[in-house]
């Protein structure tokens, strides 16, 4: 039942292909209900074989059906977007591409190349590639597992898209994948990454041993595959690549030594102290109005004074 659930999660999305095994896909989900135990097994992986700036050629045992008949077409689907994220939104299948490959009896390995200018694939974006077989009866099954290259660094691995309860995992990118790495030249620290799909920016936290909490360094585009920030102190760095859209995230741990320390900031200069500052209002205004009307008939009292003499 598991599989047949896997299968009509997987007949859901490849039905919104519009390629030229439309027709194949409508066959898969009318079949649905035929429980025949043939595709990739657990243990049979597809693994990239070699990469390169603008090849990448997928590795693939050649797998038998329930009757040991050697399959010999495959078709490899390849995306900038995971089966879970496509499952999740389905306007992302129109990211979605296939590419069919055809062997012979005799072949125990198959090598499925994609290249760069023919398949039109981005070297600077992150693909994620299964391969699904189809018998000579025409009845295509369970696909094999899920990997991901990236042809501008030629990194690649394998994605697991679903866990061992079947759940799929969140929809934004998962940093597991971002191959994270580090440089420290002087007191500054470089990360890099390798850009995920899902997700349209990072948020980057550094942990603080003072409070014992993750402060918040910025947020920069997840195409920007690098931040650098001041290094304060020797010792332990934890950072937190937190993605956006509910991705997956991930504490990247490195050690900074001879970094030397910043310049304290000079002591500033004492601030002067400001005298009581005399009261003002009506009660004072009149006062000092009083004032000078004295001041004016004391002058006058004196001029008048002299004018007598």
């Amino acid at each position: 039942m598991k599989k047949l659930i896997s299968v009509l999660a997987l007949g859901i999305f490849l039905f919104g292909f519009t390629t030229s095994a439309t027709w194949d896909l409508r066959e898969l989900i009318d079949n649905l209900n035929n429980e025949i135990p043939f595709g990739y097994a657990v243990t049979q992986k597809i693994t990239v074989d070699q990469i390169s700036m603008d090849k990448v050629s997928i590795k693939s045992p050649i797998i038998k059906d329930e009757l040991g008949r050697t399959i010999l077409k495959y078709t490899v689907i390849f995306s900038q977007y995971s089966l879970s994220q496509i499952l999740d939104d389905n306007s992302l299948l129109s990211q979605s591409k296939q590419k069919t490959f055809d062997f012979v009896a005799t072949d125990t390995v198959g090598i499925m190349d994609l290249i760069a200018t023919g398949d039109v694939l981005n070297p600077n974006v992150v693909y994620y590639v299964s391969v699904m077989p189809k018998d000579q009866n025409g009845i295509i099954w369970e696909m094999s597992n899920e990997i991901w290259f990236k042809l501008a660094t030629q990194k690649y691995g394998e994605w697991t898209p679903t866990d061992v309860d079947g759940n799929h995992p969140a929809p934004g990118a998962d940093m597991r994948l971002a191959g994270i790495t580090h440089t420290i030249t002087s007191n500054t620290a470089t990360l890099r990454w390798t850009a995920i799909a899902g997700s349209d920016s990072v948020d980057i936290f550094l942990f603080n041993p003072t409070s014992e909490t993750f402060d918040k360094l910025g947020t920069v585009n997840m195409s920007a595959e690098v931040y650098t920030f001041t290094l304060p102190r020797n010792g332990e760095y934890i950072v937190n690549f937190m993605p956006n859209n509910w991705g997956t995230e991930l504490r990247y741990t490195f050690v900074a030594n001879g970094v030397i320390a910043t310049p304290g900031v000079p002591t500033p200069a004492p601030t002067p102290i400001i005298g009581k500052i005399p009261a003002t209002g009506p009660k004072e205004n009149v006062l000092v109005a009083l004032w000078i009307a004295l001041v004016f008939y004391l002058i006058y009292r004196r001029v008048r004074a002299k004018a007598k003499h």
